[in-house]
């Protein structure tokens, strides 16, 4: 079956986006199917500003707010150029074309994909946060899968809301947008209420980079990036090094002579250096991967950060995300609370002392996610059926 997925691709920094994409397609291939990812660039896909956000930018706000802002820009403009030196180094543009198939076309907007859909049996949506594209902007209707020929099966794999209750107010469109497609699947709890609420069937299922396992990811592993002892941060949405008790962890690491491996990323917010003098790695996936796989200890506030260590069967330590993007922890806490993992999460009533001496027992954690792999193959195999 020819299959066209929607899905986020764009990033230059942000590892687990690229991997789930890389990982839906990989278990469809294996399924005999012929996926490919649709290039739509969401990238462009932001509120416009309207009347009353200029009136105020050129008519309310006085003029030394103006200056304050450009020089925000001349600053902003300097880490894009710093960040656009580092993100060469990550390879990402590489990795998408060597080993992900896409669509000829790359689709600027919603009237393009409209008019112009790519021929398939099936389109996916999902997984990531795509449904957090909120429907009171109408090109996120790409993201529910409105395009294209009205005979085309149509299936959400995995998508997050990243919320936990969807507006209000837009809860008659969603139930619209969901009530057209032919399955859904959520990877969230938080997910599976929001459908629910509105008289939706949804199906909890895998994130696509679980479908997998150890040995598909060992494949692209490389060298290991040092032959000394070292802790591995993959640090993403968090803005000071406080944020994860960057000097408990400094001190629990000269304890344990470990070196730290430090890789910034881009989510929420952009990533930046927090942490001082320490090795920053830019790497590529397999990169990537590899400080995970060789690392004593990774210490990381990403749900693809905790997903692959349980994949690669890595100690870790998860640091939940504090603030207005607390809401991105329900997917790390729904994972660790299915496979029995919650004493890894760092929280007021433990330390990273603490946490890794505790040895993880990987024999039940890998039973569980067996069944919960079955689960998710089986809901595939009725959707595409």
């Amino acid at each position: 079956m020819r299959i066209g997925i929607i899905t986020f691709w764009q990033s230059r920094d942000n590892y687990g986006q690229l991997l789930q994409c890389w990982a839906l397609q990989q278990y469809l291939k294996k399924q005999g199917h012929e996926p490919f990812l649709i290039r739509y660039d969401s990238a462009g896909n932001k509120r416009r500003p309207g009347f009353k956000r200029y009136l105020k930018l050129f008519l309310i706000y006085p003029v030394f707010q103006k200056m304050a802002s450009m020089a925000n820009q001349i600053r902003n403009e300097k880490f894009r150029r710093y960040n656009d030196i580092k993100n060469k180094e990550r390879r990402f543009r590489d990795f998408l074309e060597e080993n992900i198939t896409v669509s000829d076309t790359v689709y600027g907007d919603y009237s393009a994909l409209r008019e112009a859909p790519p021929l398939a049996e099936c389109y996916i949506t999902g997984s990531d946060q795509v449904w957090a594209q909120r429907l009171d902007y109408e090109d996120n209707k790409v993201f529910f899968l409105d395009f294209g020929n009205k005979g085309t099966k149509r299936v959400a794999y995995a998508p997050s809301f990243a919320m936990k209750d969807y507006p209000r107010k837009l809860l008659p469109l969603l139930k619209r947008e969901l009530a057209a497609l032919d399955s859904i699947s959520v990877r969230e709890y938080d997910g599976y209420r929001i459908c629910a609420a509105i008289g939706i069937k949804a199906t909890k299922v895998l994130d696509p980079t679980l479908l997998l396992e150890k040995t598909d990811y060992c494949q692209l592993l490389g060298q290991g990036p040092a032959s000394r002892r070292y802790v591995y941060i993959y640090s993403l949405n968090i803005a000071s090094a406080s944020e994860i008790r960057w000097e408990e962890l400094q001190s629990y690491m000269k304890r344990n002579e470990n070196h730290v491996i430090v890789t910034p990323a881009s989510g929420y917010i952009p990533g930046r250096e927090l942490f001082g003098p320490v090795e920053y790695s830019y790497t590529t996936i397999q990169g990537w991967l590899s400080n995970l796989y060789y690392a004593e200890l990774v210490v990381t506030t990403s749900f693809h950060g905790v997903v692959f260590c349980i994949l690669l069967e890595k100690p870790f330590v998860y640091i939940p995300l504090r603030g207005k993007y607390s809401n991105g922890n329900n997917r790390v806490l729904d994972l660790l609370e299915d496979l029995g993992l919650n004493d890894r999460i760092l929280d007021d009533d433990s330390t990273y002392e603490s946490i890794a001496r505790q040895p993880i027992d990987w024999r039940p954690v890998n039973m569980e996610l067996a069944k919960k792999r079955e689960d998710s193959f089986l809901f595939l195999k009725r959707a595409l059926q």
